[in-house]
């Protein structure tokens, strides 16, 4: 099963610490929310974990977590992967969970491709109402 993912949320402010990247960039109004679903990227992203990505601008230029969109039997999915660009513009997608394949997009595979952002945080979500 490949990740399932809830709507994506509106953008989120708070709480500050979330949304400060490695650099210590802070980056409020660029940062949504999801839920994760699916067990692809165990062990690094736990099903039912809250996962925080920032806008990216909708292009990979480096390796990370990424959550995107593409076209899958002609309805769009969304996908929670690792993604490690190569000089040609192919896209290694790589799923942290050992049971899941690792696969590469020719840059000419990457047409139906949406990028939304890539995954800075993930949270385990314990709801008590």
């Amino acid at each position: 099963m490949h990740n399932l993912l809830n709507p994506i949320n509106k953008p989120v402010d708070y709480p500050r610490e979330l949304f400060v990247d490695e650099k210590g960039k802070y980056t409020p109004g660029k940062v949504m929310t999801c839920q994760m679903g699916g067990d692809s990227m165990q062990p690094t992203i736990q099903p039912c974990e809250l996962i925080a990505f920032a806008d990216c601008g909708g292009k990979i230029s480096e390796a990370g977590i990424y959550v995107f969109t593409r076209d899958v039997f002609g309805r769009p999915c969304v996908f929670v992967k690792r993604v490690e660009p190569l000089p040609d513009g192919a896209l290694v997608i790589i799923s942290d969970n050992h049971h899941y394949e690792t696969f590469t997009l020719d840059a000419d595979e990457q047409s139906d491709m949406q990028v939304h952002g890539r995954v800075i945080a993930s949270m385990t979500m314990r709801r008590f109402v």
